[in-house]
């Protein structure tokens, strides 16, 4: 019966603070430069671009 109950509580506690552990971050912006542009994006913009800075977490890519 005393096991049961502590297994009962280890159940109850991963139920609890389980979904706590599993919390999404804010996907990070960067600078890229192209031939005669800079911007601020997630991903490459395509061929040609450089990666400049980053990473921030506004999509203006300011602090």
């Amino acid at each position: 019966m005393n096991s049961r109950i502590g297994f009962t509580l280890i159940i109850a506690t991963l139920l609890v603070l389980g979904p706590m552990s599993v919390q999404a971050q804010t996907a990070r912006y960067y600078k890229w430069q192209g031939a005669d542009r800079v911007v601020c994006a997630q991903t490459s913009p395509g061929k040609g671009w450089t990666r400049l800075h980053g990473a921030f977490i506004k999509s203006d890519c300011s602090i």
